[in-house]
């Protein structure tokens, strides 16, 4: 079929755009009459200048980026809505060389969340009592998920990020220089960047998003409530490209070419076998010992590209929880209605229809009770969810947004 219509997503280099890359080079965007562009940005803060230049139909921003704009945060275009999960999982805890050492003799058990928690926290103290800097790492943007997690994490040590260590925002690419260089202690970014930096020997990965929070959405597509109204067919035919490739990049078969396609100049640029080790779950926390991670990224199965309400508004009750957005708001049920409508699993199943991919009946669960894979009720037939368990073992309710924002 020839393509009719264009769209130009704008994108950054972390494994997480596997499924535009994918979308465009292995021909899904023309099956649907499509002509899928991809421009690359270094971060998702060039991203969204980017945007705002107005030559974007969509981007591949961290999943908590259109709950800000929602709520109107600072630096944050309007009227982001996310109507596709693009990737789950994928992005590792990555500390110098000198600062794992510390941690070690701190009782840190790699990967285990809670201990590293508390290795961090007894660290911190000492350096603040030491009256030496704080602990620095770096995210890609400082509303980007890997903010929440590691606030979450960290905060189960009754560390406070904002003031017991900080957080500056770098180009992903960027970090391991950084850390060699001794500009950051860590970082928490999508790989391949943590891989990298432990094969160069000055650094390790001290656990993962998987460990973290179980199958919890890392990128999404990104674009504007006003063109998603305004282009209902091609949104649609977009979205089960996207599923698709999805479902190509999740197939073992295809591995190595994906990787292959990945290291390009004009995608991740750099060698291939730093890509395998996202794709397989065999992450290395050091040159010598390998970490299996199952579970550690996917872009299909178990409703994996289901943008649900209820992740929307876990992101809102951390940004409540660490003052991101007024006090306020916790109160205002506007304000929740627009974080829950940052995700649109309406516009997902309207355009699952045609492919009857199975999609859940609902738009919110309760995030963090899955320990296993679970049968659930679904549209044309049964779909596995789960597991979804966060590493302290609790539970939010998005019903109950009050209680969940000290979670």
């Amino acid at each position: 079929m020839a393509a009719s219509k264009s769209f130009k997503a704008g994108f950054s280099p972390t494994i997480d755009c596997a499924v535009l890359v994918v979308a465009a080079e292995k021909g899904f965007d023309t099956d649907e009459g499509l002509s899928l562009e991809l421009v690359k940005k270094p971060s998702a803060s060039d991203l969204l200048v980017a945007w705002g230049a107005g030559d974007l139909h969509g981007l591949h921003l961290p999943a908590s980026l259109p709950v800000a704009s929602a709520l109107g945060l600072p630096d944050m275009p309007a009227d982001l809505v996310a109507p596709f999960v693009l990737a789950t999982g994928g992005a590792t805890l990555t500390v110098s060389q000198i600062l794992h050492d510390d941690l070690a003799e701190q009782g840190m058990k790699i990967p285990d969340p809670a201990t590293v928690a508390r290795a961090v926290a007894r660290v911190a103290a000492s350096r603040q009592i030491a009256k030496l800097k704080p602990l620095v790492f770096a995210v890609e943007h400082l509303l980007a998920v890997s903010v929440f997690e590691l606030r979450y994490l960290l905060g189960s040590a009754h560390l406070h990020t904002d003031r017991d260590v900080t957080m500056v925002a770098a180009s992903p690419a960027d970090m391991p220089d950084m850390l060699e260089a001794g500009e950051i202690d860590g970082f928490y970014v999508g790989e391949p960047y943590g891989s990298t930096a432990v094969l160069r020997g000055t650094a390790r990965i001290i656990t993962t998003k998987s460990h973290i929070w179980q199958n919890a959405p890392e990128k999404v597509l990104a674009l504007s409530r006003d063109w998603a109204s305004a282009q209902p067919a091609t949104l649609e035919a977009l979205l089960r490209v996207l599923y698709r490739a999805g479902e190509w990049c999740s197939s073992h078969a295809n591995i190595e070419e994906l990787a292959g396609i990945l290291s390009a100049p004009h995608y991740l640029d750099v060698d291939g076998d730093l890509i395998l080790p996202a794709l397989t779950g065999y992450i290395s926390h050091s040159p010598a010992r390998m970490l299996e991670c199952p579970g550690f990224f996917s872009t299909s199965g178990k409703a994996a590209n289901f943008p649900w309400q209820s992740q929307a508004l876990w992101f809102f009750s951390q940004m409540l929880r660490w003052k991101d957005c007024p006090p306020e708001f916790a109160e205002d049920a506007k304000a929740y209605e627009a974080a829950c409508q940052a995700f649109r699993p309406d516009l997902f199943r309207k355009a699952m229809k045609p492919i009857f991919a199975p999609v859940p009946a609902a738009n919110m669960k309760l995030e963090g009770t899955l320990q296993v894979p679970v049968h659930v009720g679904a549209s044309r037939s049964d779909l596995i969810l789960g597991p979804d368990a966060f590493f302290d073992g609790r539970i939010f309710d998005p019903e109950k947004l009050g209680a969940g924002s000290e979670s």
